[in-house]
């Protein structure tokens, strides 16, 4: 009887070990990575997964059980993985409609999903190091006019200049301040050409904005055909903007480059909108579409190449 309790206790420590190596780097509950977010002003990881998903079981013996990736998720940023059959109002809230998928929060309340299926080691580092630069950038504090000096700065005459000692080692000849002119604002970028994204994504309906109706989302400007419109958009504006900032997601995928798709040839997936180039290239994401949103890019505008914008 005893030989078979020690036997028992040794199978459970063995049994459960991979489990916990697999668990390292996430926070318990989504709850506690929030709190832990909002304590350091870092972005939220949601890793979404389901028991029955086997892909997702791929990713925890391959990626999350490597000790590299598993400090990744600590750096800069707090992860939790999600079960949607446990918290499918979350899953919901997040348009998690398949797994796996990577969904992130960042500080300025901007959620983005930036990948869908299966992700190798590699590419998923990468990806985590997108997210922690980002949280970076958005965490610090922008620069602020500095405080008025409570030296006048004038024009000196030659008859002050004449009083100053000639021994003095900040004896220089006055000096003429005047003003730089500040340089012109660049004008925002329009998205989809001034379209309603709200009207375009549950109607399918073309339709331009009220140019006084905006809201300004990852430096891209939107224009919507009534306040309600933009309203809806606020609460979710990941899921109504053009997925990588409107750029060609077979371009980006075969060349790393980021270069601007149009909305003349534009393709729903996973009820995201993707902009392409050429109908050639919105006929090859069709045929398989996971081949081209699985390595998502945390793009800027200032690497977006060709038309300024959509």
């Amino acid at each position: 009887m005893r030989m078979m309790f020690v036997f028992s206790a040794v199978f459970f420590a063995v049994s459960t070990t991979p489990c916990q190596a697999q668990t390292q780097g996430w926070h318990a509950t989504y709850d506690q990575a929030r709190t832990a977010a909002e304590s350091g002003t870092q972005p939220v990881l949601i890793h979404f997964h389901a028991w029955y998903c086997g892909p997702c079981q791929r990713m925890d013996r391959e990626v999350f059980a490597d000790s590299q990736v598993q400090q990744s998720l600590t750096n800069g940023m707090a992860s939790v993985k999600i079960d949607v059959t446990h918290e499918p109002e979350l899953a919901s809230r997040c348009g998690a409609t398949s797994v796996p998928r990577d969904v992130v929060m960042f500080p300025d309340g901007t959620i983005e999903t930036l990948n869908v299926g299966y992700m190798q080691k590699p590419q998923y580092l990468s990806l985590l190091r997108d997210i922690s630069e980002r949280g970076i950038q958005m965490s610090v504090p922008k620069p602020t006019d500095p405080a008025p000096s409570n030296k006048i700065v004038s024009n000196a005459s030659a008859d002050t200049a004449a009083d100053v000692k000639k021994d003095d080692a900040s004896n220089s000849a006055p000096i003429a301040v005047s003003e730089v002119t500040e340089p012109p604002i660049d004008p925002p970028l329009i998205g989809l050409e001034g379209f309603c994204p709200v009207l375009l994504h549950d109607k399918r309906e073309w339709k331009a904005g009220n140019e006084k109706i905006t809201a300004d989302y990852r430096d891209v400007r939107y224009v919507f055909s009534s306040e309600s419109n933009r309203e809806i958009f606020l609460k979710n504006p990941a899921l109504y903007a053009p997925q990588d900032l409107g750029c060609d997601a077979v371009v980006l995928t075969g060349t790393q480059r980021a270069v601007t798709g149009s909305i003349r040839f534009g393709a729903f997936f996973d009820e995201r909108l993707y902009l392409f180039q050429s109908p050639e290239n919105r006929a090859e994401f069709k045929k398989n579409p996971l081949k081209f949103v699985r390595i998502r890019s945390a793009l800027r505008v200032d690497q977006v190449e060709g038309s300024k914008f959509q």
